[in-house]
């Protein structure tokens, strides 16, 4: 399962952007209006503006009866309107959603406004506040009459998934503050008509496609008074060269995820003296570091051959994640005084993590994976008090980690070591300052006991210790602990032994494979109703599976491949619908394949071979089971004939049905299933640790993750088939490997066969073919 720190970032981002876009209201954007704008119940309400309001909300759809309250005379008392204290004009009309957006819940979909929008609001003179965000005004466009609002100040329509273009209208809204366009359908070809709102303060347009608008930023350098301009993934060329910077005022910068046409910073970032939060993430800028600091000379300057350092205590966020920036973490980064949030992950940064870093007194996040870093983790990064989270994930680094690098960091919540050459070595009587949410590491020398610190950790909803040269037992305090919160456990490939220990937490994920466990599956496990991902594979256990696993209806992965699990294979697991990966392979299951498992329709891998399964070929598994992409039912008791319902798995890549005792003719109709004729189906999608394992030229071999989805293998070897082998079978020109040999195939080779351009392996050995063998070019 890849980590969740990417996720949980932008989820932070994106709520910072959520309450950045509703706060300027009374504080960074403030209205003149605002102060007087009041729900007043003794207020007479203006009878026009009344009207103009009973006619907008008759556009409207409104599933949730929202706007209710929308009766009567006093409209100044209506949901969602405020008005002038004395004259009883509307001076704000907010119906934003309120609902947290969620996909999957039909709370905020019924929350949603939608419908029509009445131009009936330009009677609305005085109104300086207008939000619909978070609504739903699919296939309109954002009214032109918008534009004839004169007195607003603060209009946001981000999330309201209007399409179409914006009209330049909104250009005469000279009094405008606030706008915020974000995150709906809309594209722009020119930009021209933002010079026309002089007063802005804030521009957010993140997500629209301002491809064809290439003056946009010449445009919006016309506005002298803007202080926050968010262009996140808009697809914008940014020109490194401006005439003349006149947003000299900017605090909030995002440019992360557009076009800079040179591939570096552009130079007129230094005259943005007063920036606290830069963002220029994914942009494929190919810089060094010092070059990028130097060019932003005002800003955060680190000039190395002057050691001059010019108002860089103003900026407290920096990200330049997800680009391609080389070179060493200058010593002066330490002179960032106020910097709380530093991002600079995925690039090329080498050398080591400067000491100068421990004087950041402020930071809360030093996000530094996958990079070039090696050397040591400086000791003093232990003094950094407010530090949240620290990654330093897929990097070079080296050395052992004491108790020193932590002394301070009470406020830690997330910590990824994984993928270094790092040791902890803290003391068993150790108590940690902090109290984590996330650990990960992996790789990292952990054992050889298991950490007894642990045991202190209450927060816990992450442990990965995979591959941490734990032995022994997992203790029982450490399972016993029942949260409200479930936990993703990670402690494969260790040397852990004994039982698995009766489970009290309830988990997400339990990942214990690789290790040396006996005994049974407990059924304790069944208690853990959100578990998402099961992997006991590759251990020493025995006896049968519990049928209650069949109620983890969560379950998506479970691994239970490499033990001596015996019996026969549960009715039950057919009840676990959202199912992907199953592999139940190298085991001693017995009897048949459960008729319930047709109810899997998700699954992608079906992994049962090595087993002493004595069954025909079910026809449901081509018929029910339309997903599937790979097939293993090698070394069973699989008799009678391949059924031609395997031909409508479109998806398939790797079927093997080898050494069994299966009969009659190979199917012509194979050459129905697409992605070994067309690969059109771009491979398996892939999101587990798991390898495969498939017969190429005669030998197992094993696919890990990456190189899997680039398999497609046919393997039908070791059974009792006869008849030619169809020239079907010649029609799939993505088979890398194809193996019938050891059957009683008779006739001459295909004549075709050297239409498999991309076999790397050919075995038909073990036959009675005969006749001259075909060019294979």
């Amino acid at each position: 399962m890849e980590h969740h720190l990417l996720c949980t970032f932008s989820s932070l981002l994106l709520l910072f952007l959520f309450l950045f876009s509703s706060i300027p209201v009374t504080s960074q954007f403030p209205f003149g209006s605002n102060k007087q704008a009041h729900n007043y119940s003794n207020v007479s309400c203006v009878e026009n503006e009344r009207q103009a309001l009973l006619q907008f909300k008759h556009g409207l759809i409104d599933e949730s009866n929202r706007l209710s309250s929308w009766i009567g005379e006093e409209c100044c008392s209506w949901e969602g309107i405020s008005c002038h204290k004395t004259t009883g004009s509307v001076l704000k009309l907010d119906l934003r959603n309120t609902v947290p957006f969620d996909d999957s819940d039909d709370d905020y979909f019924k929350n949603c406004l939608g419908g029509q929008l009445s131009p009936s609001l330009v009677n609305l003179t005085n109104l300086r506040y207008l939000d619909l965000s978070s609504n739903i005004f699919s296939g309109i466009q954002v009214p032109a009459f918008f534009g004839l609002l004169k007195n607003l100040r603060y209009l946001n329509l981000s999330s309201a998934r209007f399409d179409g273009e914006i009209p330049h209208h909104l250009g005469n809204l000279s009094h405008l503050r606030y706008l915020d366009l974000a995150w709906n359908s809309l594209s722009i070809k020119d930009l021209g008509w933002v010079a026309g709102l002089s007063s802005l303060e804030g521009l957010v347009l993140s997500k629209l496609n301002l491809t064809a608008a290439q003056d946009g930023l010449q445009s919006i350098n016309m506005l002298p008074s803007l202080t926050t301009l968010d262009l996140n993934a808009c697809e914008l060329f940014i020109h490194p060269h401006l005439s003349h910077v006149n947003f000299t005022s900017l605090a909030f910068l995002d440019l992360s995820l557009n076009k800079f046409n040179n591939y570096r910073a552009p130079p007129w970032l230094r005259n943005l003296t007063g920036l606290h939060d830069l963002r220029l993430g994914s942009n494929s800028l190919f810089d060094s570091i010092h070059g990028l600091f130097d060019q932003m000379t005002c800003l955060v300057h680190l000039n190395l051959s002057s050691n001059h350092f010019c108002n860089a205590s103003s900026l407290t966020y920096l990200d330049l994640s997800w680009n391609n920036l080389q070179g060493s973490i200058p010593s002066e980064i330490g002179q960032l005084i106020n910097l709380t949030y530093l991002d600079l992950s995925h690039n090329n940064v080498q050398g080591s993590i400067p000491s100068e870093i421990g004087q950041l007194s402020k930071l809360t996040n030093l996000l530094l994976t996958r990079n070039s870093l090696n050397g040591t983790i400086p000791t003093n990064l232990g003094q950094l008090t407010k530090l949240q989270a620290f990654d330093v994930r897929s990097n070079s680094l080296t050395g052992v980690l004491s108790e020193d690098h932590f002394a301070k960091l009470r406020e830690l919540k997330y910590l990824d070591l994984t993928g270094n050459s790092l040791a902890l070595n803290v003391s068993s009587s150790w108590v940690p300052p902090f109290q984590l949410q996330e650990i990960w590491m992996q790789s990292i020398i952990v054992g050889p006991r298991f950490p007894a610190w642990l045991r202190t950790q209450n927060e816990l909803e992450v442990l990965d210790m995979r591959n941490a040269s734990i032995s022994g037992a997992i203790p029982s305090w450490f399972l016993s602990k029942n949260k409200s919160f479930p936990l993703g456990l990670y402690l494969s490939h260790n040397f852990l032994a004994g039982h698995i220990p009766q489970l009290q937490r309830v988990l997400s994920v339990l990942a214990l494979n690789d290790n040396r466990f006996t005994g049974t599956i407990p059924e304790d496990l069944c208690k853990s109703e959100n578990l998402s991902e099961l992997d006991l594979s590759n251990n020493l256990l025995s006896g049968r599976v519990p049928l209650c696993l069949g109620n983890l209806r969560d379950l998506q992965y479970l691994f239970l491949a490499n033990n001596s699990l015996s019996g026969q294979i549960p009715s039950s697991l057919g009840n676990l619908w959202g199912l992907s990966y199953l592999h139940l392979n190298a085991n001693k299951f017995v009897g048949k394949l459960p008729a319930s498992m047709q109810h899997l329709s998700n699954l992608l891998i079906f992994d049962v071979g090595d087993n002493g399964l004595k069954d025909t070929i079910p026809a449901w598994i081509g018929e029910k089971l339309s997903e599937l992409m790979f097939l293993r039912f090698q070394s069973n008791n699989f008799h009678g004939p391949i059924s031609d319902t395997l031909c409508q798995l479109s998806h398939l890549q790797v079927l093997n049905l080898a050494h069994n005792n299966l009969s009659g003719f190979i199917p012509r109709c194979f050459n129905n299933i697409t992605a070994m004729v067309s690969g059109q189906d771009g491979g398996l999608a892939i999101e587990s640790q798991q390898s495969l394992q498939d017969i190429k030229g005669g030998r197992e071999v094993e696919y890990d993750a990456s190189s899997l989805e680039l398999v497609k293998s046919l393997s039908l070897s070791a059974n009792n088939l006869v008849g030619e082998i169809p020239d079907e079978i010649m029609e799939l020109v993505q088979l890398q490997v194809l193996n019938l040999s050891q059957n009683h195939l008779t006739g001459k080779i295909p004549d075709k066969i050297g239409n498999l351009k991309q076999l790397e392996t050919l075995d038909l050995s073990m036959n009675e073919l005969f006749g001259a063998i075909p060019e294979l070019i």
